[in-house]
């Protein structure tokens, strides 16, 4: 049976991924910690990795990109769009 597994996330110890009112000029939401602040540490463990270094989070990310199949990807990815698409030309 095919298994689904969620990876490379950040969530904030009270379950957060963004702050509220996330939008285009915050992409991550408003609030203190959010941003870059909340996902530091995993970009950090990725650069780390790739370089061959060693160390918990580091390790921990390598361990996460082992045996994947298949990234979904999903329209608000890489930003907050929201409402209709601007432009359905592509058909991917």
């Amino acid at each position: 049976m095919p298994k689904v597994r969620v990876h490379n996330v950040t969530i904030s110890l009270d379950g957060f991924v963004a702050g509220p009112n996330q939008r285009l000029d915050a992409p991550f939401g408003d609030g203190v910690g959010w941003g870059e602040d909340l996902h530091s540490w995993f970009a950090s463990a990725a650069e780390d990795s790739a370089a061959g270094k060693s160390g918990i989070d580091a390790d921990y990310f390598a361990r996460g990109q082992q045996n994947i199949g298949a990234t979904i990807m999903g329209r608000n990815m890489f930003g907050p769009q929201r409402g209709p698409w601007q432009d359905d030309s592509w058909k991917g």
